[in-house]
């Protein structure tokens, strides 16, 4: 709601951003809004474009903000939680919405979100952060099924799974550190189960883990040998 000017008209919202990317005139951009809420799936577009965003529900609101996204044709979305304070059906309703009409202008997205079923179902590839920094990089299947950085396998043990039973899930000890007292070293060793002296004194970078990319000494050659 707060992305949304309550005094505008959505179909001026809309226009008004296609009028200073595109250089349509007034009745092509309103004709472009149109379009745009009939392609995220906004029900009688003619008749809608002219309400204001308190006559939309929350959902709907959600498309209009998408809609805003692509007014201006992006090779690159950022969406920042877009499924946040939405019931999961219209949460999945966004994130097929994003995927087909991306597909279809040919744009990517950088989905930012804490919510690995979102990302388990519409991402190619994810990274983990931690404190600021990539902690893993890779194909979502292969960090979702194969972690490779103990702060990723924490994540992925937090979750319930279905196909088992176990009386408690896996916790991460500790607290994120403040982004002004991040400790010396991996951020993460303090709260690493697996942590070594030399993960208190030096940063790791990316480095080759399977399939995947991990800021952990775990994987240094010299390690592993």
């Amino acid at each position: 709601m707060t992305s949304l000017n309550p005094v505008m008209t959505i179909g001026r919202q809309i226009s008004e951003t296609v009028q200073v990317h595109l250089g349509l005139n007034a009745a092509q951009a309103r004709q472009r809004a149109i379009q745009l809420l009939a392609d995220t799936g906004i029900p009688a577009p003619e008749q809608r474009v002219d309400q204001y965003p308190h006559q939309f529900s929350g959902g709907m609101r959600q498309r209009v903000v998408i809609a805003l996204a692509l007014a201006a044709q992006p090779q690159l979305i950022v969406a920042d939680e877009p499924t946040t304070a939405l019931d999961v059906s219209i949460q999945a309703q966004i994130i097929a919405l994003l995927k087909r009409l991306c597909k279809d202008q040919g744009a990517a997205v950088m989905l930012v979100t804490h919510d690995m079923g979102v990302i388990a179902e519409a991402c190619d590839r994810v990274a983990v952060m931690y404190a600021g920094r990539v902690a893993e990089i890779g194909p979502v299947a292969d960090v979702i099924h194969r972690p490779a950085h103990p702060y990723t396998v924490g994540l992925m043990g937090s979750i319930p799974a279905m196909d088992e039973e176990r009386e408690r899930l896996m916790q991460i000890d500790g607290a994120m550190p403040r982004l002004n007292a991040i400790p010396a070293g991996c951020a993460f060793n303090p709260r690493c189960p697996r942590v070594m002296d030399r993960c208190r004194s030096e940063r790791p970078d990316l480095l080759p883990a399977g399939a995947t990319r991990a800021a952990c000494w775990l994987h240094d050659a010299q390690v592993a040998a």
